[in-house]
């Protein structure tokens, strides 16, 4: 059965479809299993299924971690996938790559969340981005409260 785009509650869902409260929720089950619906709200609130006509891949690269961790949430610019574990530290090198203000502001304070500092020097020496690095944590540990970094990594 083909559906149309849109914002359904499960009662609108099975009114506009005739479809009974129960077999709604089903397919909309069936179809946010298929990528084609996205789930906002619950709780308190009404759940708001929003339909698509082609299939939707959930976005899990920069802009998720951004926005997940620091108080500015960014408006993605592009859709960034990724394959395999994205972290804390590819998210910083990546945020300087991007390099306009509003990221690198907003990519400063997941200098809080670093856990494998190692990890970051070494992604920074892969893209050469080593000295921005370190510009960029000298500015929030100015303004934020982060993490000390080890000493090994300041003297380089």
């Amino acid at each position: 059965m083909d559906y149309r785009e849109g914002k359904y509650t499960v009662e609108r869902f099975a009114g506009e479809n005739r479809l009974s409260k129960q077999s709604a929720i089903n397919t909309l089950s069936r179809l946010k299993k298929q990528g084609l619906a996205e789930v906002s709200g619950g709780g308190k609130q009404k759940r708001i299924y929003t339909l698509h006509k082609l299939p939707r891949k959930k976005t899990n690269g920069f802009y998720d971690v951004v926005n997940k961790y620091s108080p500015e949430k960014l408006q993605p610019g592009f859709e960034h996938y990724v394959k395999g574990r994205y972290t804390i530290e590819h998210a910083i090198v990546d945020g300087i790559r991007i390099g306009d203000s509003r990221t690198l502001q907003a990519t400063a304070y997941l200098f809080r969340h670093v856990s494998d500092w190692k990890r970051l020097f070494d992604l920074a020496k892969e893209y050469k981005l080593r000295t921005r690095v370190m510009a960029l944590y000298r500015k929030a540990r100015g303004s934020i409260k982060c993490r000390k970094m080890p000493e090994r990594y300041l003297h380089d």
